[in-house]
């Protein structure tokens, strides 16, 4: 099985990624803010599952929440176009559910996810995240959990 997995390097991703090198019949494709969206057919190319971890959530200008949002999760799905129907789960979070910069374009590449598995381009999920704790959490930035404890 062929998985790929968009923020790698992140949090959830590098837990996921840890996980996932244990198992023998995966074939990992880690996809970091530093891989080339020019790379994104290749890398994608027969991949079963995509888990699309990446994503901003404290970017120095608010622009940076929909290109690293909306228009990331809009570039993997049309780099997908012409493959077989993956499985594309997609991190989402509570705040889809608010009127607020993140959460505006996290909703919107929930919709996108959405019309995209409705076109029968993907086999789309959406999980929102409502909390994350685990190896590798940072305090004041991605876990109020981490952020207790340390304090």
């Amino acid at each position: 099985m062929k998985i790929a997995v968009t923020g790698a390097s992140g949090f959830i991703g590098k837990n996921l990624i840890s996980r996932l090198q244990r198992l023998e019949e995966v074939e990992l494709v880690e996809i970091t803010r530093n891989t080339s969206v020019d790379d994104y057919s290749s890398l994608l190319e027969n991949v079963d599952v995509i888990y699309h971890l990446a994503g901003v959530n404290r970017p120095k200008t608010e622009e940076e929440f929909t290109t690293g949002n909306t228009d990331l999760t809009e570039q993997l799905i049309r780099h997908l176009e012409g493959e077989k129907c993956p499985v594309f789960v997609m991190s989402s979070s509570t705040q889809a559910l608010m009127d607020n910069p993140y959460g505006i374009s996290k909703k919107k590449g929930e919709d996108l996810v959405v019309e995209a598995t409705s076109q029968g381009k993907l086999k789309g999920v959406i999980s929102r995240l409502a909390g994350v704790l685990g190896k590798w959490s940072k305090p004041n930035y991605n876990s109020v959990i981490s952020t207790f404890c340390h304090n």
